[in-house]
């Protein structure tokens, strides 16, 4: 598994909200490493989602959810979800955020059809980034406008897509109530989406 923390508390202020850590997390976490676009088909490594399959909620342990959402994460609810997804699990606890990583239907497409289809209209994304992390080919995206409302919420989004295969792609999604600020990211949504793609790519491999 890679690396889940920095020996001292040194971040960017963006990043980090105080220097206080929780639990189980002695170390605030580091950000994904992730590199430049890269082809998005043929995929040359594509990940085994057997395991996902089975189950989608175990793919992340209980530090690296403590890293995501909440330190500790005993009040984060993992549960299976459905709305949209073929397989997914969503882990929620209200103001600290929530992350839901599963198999878009397969009406979605590809990661190479998401490109085409942004390529055909742009103005459908307020942010949007090409991308690599773990091999694999990636964009990190935001919708156009950013802030949606949800049970009652105003809520904004960054989603992560990577391709896993050449038909298949994962995809990574983190909203946040749109004032609120993560425990260990403050408001950089995308970043915790990076994070837990390298995370769970990471465990998925190690299967």
């Amino acid at each position: 598994m890679r690396s889940l923390f920095l020996g001292i508390c040194i971040l960017p202020t963006s990043l980090v909200v105080g220097c206080g850590f929780g639990e189980v997390l002695d170390a605030p976490p580091v950000r994904a490493l992730t590199g430049p676009a890269i082809p998005v088909a043929p995929v040359q490594d594509p990940l085994p989602l057997d395991s996902f399959n089975v189950d989608p909620c175990g793919v992340l342990d209980r530090a690296e959810v403590a890293a995501l959402i909440a330190d500790p994460p005993d009040k984060v609810k993992a549960e299976r979800y459905s709305f949209g997804y073929d397989r997914a699990c969503k882990w929620d606890q209200f103001r600290a955020g929530s992350l839901t990583v599963g198999i878009p239907r397969a009406a979605t497409g590809s990661l190479e059809e998401r490109v085409d289809q942004h390529k055909r209209d742009p103005s459908k994304f307020s942010h949007w980034r090409e991308l690599s992390i773990s091999g694999l080919p990636a964009v990190e995206q935001v919708g156009n406008p950013p802030a949606f409302e949800y049970n009652g919420s105003t809520l904004k989004a960054c989603t992560v897509e990577v391709g896993v295969t050449d038909t298949e792609l994962l995809e990574f999604r983190y909203s946040q109530v749109n004032d609120a600020k993560s425990q260990y990211w403050g408001d950089d949504r995308c970043a915790v989406a990076l994070k837990a793609a390298e995370f769970v790519i990471g465990n998925l491999r190690g299967r």
